[in-house]
């Protein structure tokens, strides 16, 4: 087999210089920034190989980052870039995550809106609260609603699943004074227009809801979503700039991120009460 370097176990295969590696960790690994990362590949003829993996522990992304490794990979990107600060050191190859959208900047984009709209201040519907995604989006939200000297009312906790989102409804259709709600993705969005009408409550009429990621189905939602959209497709490309970067030895920052677009739909399009 053809090397080009050798370690302490003998010889490493070689590098190949257009065949990255990526590690994917639960719900990435079939995610829209894979995909996006996907897309950007192909435009630039790199060879992506995927290494999932059903645990988000170090030792888990570890032992993932040295399979890549047998297979050759010249660098890799971790999904889950917060993990980083653990493997780099031990790594042994460039290893960068994956760029995002700026999701403080969505969520405040989100919330302005919605107090722009004349509400009071805005309910947030909450991702898990130990992922870095919904946590950036809560501070966002939190940190606008604060800035404007709003009242911040409790989150409201979902799991990203439209189940969630329809049971949050349900306890936010009988609060008094909800006009208008955050929801930290679409998927929750969409239990919680559910909800919403099943209890009686007409969006926009009755009330406003914002979500985010846009995904494909948020257009045709009832009533059609306003929500935080994300370019995957600039993500991936940032993402290998920097990764092919690495490789050649230039000490380019890791991350990355990309602008939000706030999408105005008919779920906030009109001013409540009309």
């Amino acid at each position: 087999m053809p090397v080009d370097d050798a370690g302490p176990d003998g010889p490493l295969p070689l590098r190949r210089r257009g065949t990255l590696g990526v590690v994917a960790t639960g719900s990435s690994a079939s995610g829209p920034v894979l995909h996006g990362l996907r897309a950007a590949a192909r435009e630039q003829e790199y060879v992506l190989s995927v290494f999932s993996v059903s645990s988000r522990s170090s030792a888990a992304v570890l032992a993932a980052v040295a399979g890549l490794q047998l297979q050759g990979v010249a660098g890799i990107v971790v999904l889950d870039g917060y993990l980083l600060a653990e493997l780099a050191p031990v790594a042994g190859i460039p290893l960068v995550p994956a760029a995002s959208t700026d999701q403080y900047a969505g969520a405040r984009q989100a919330t302005e809106h919605l107090l722009e709209l004349g509400h009071p201040t805005v309910w947030h519907l909450g991702g898990p609260e130990e992922g870095p995604v919904a946590r950036a989006r809560e501070r966002g939200w939190r940190e606008t609603l604060e800035r404007h000297g709003a009242e911040v009312p409790p989150v409201v906790r979902g799991d990203w699943s439209a189940r969630s989102g329809f049971r949050a409804g349900q306890s936010l259709a009988v609060e008094s004074g909800v006009g208008a709600v955050f929801s930290a993705n679409d998927h929750m969005a969409l239990g919680l227009l559910a909800a919403f009408a099943e209890a009686g409550m007409r969006v926009p009429r009755d009330a406003h809801v914002v979500g985010f990621d846009d995904v494909p189905e948020a257009a045709y939602f009832a009533p059609p979503l306003t929500t935080v959209r994300q370019d995957y497709l600039a993500a991936g490309r940032r993402t290998l700039a920097t990764l092919s970067a690495r490789i050649d030895g230039v000490a380019v920052p890791a991350w990355g991120t990309v602008e939000a677009e706030l999408v105005v739909r008919e779920s906030s399009r009109c001013l409540k009460g009309a």
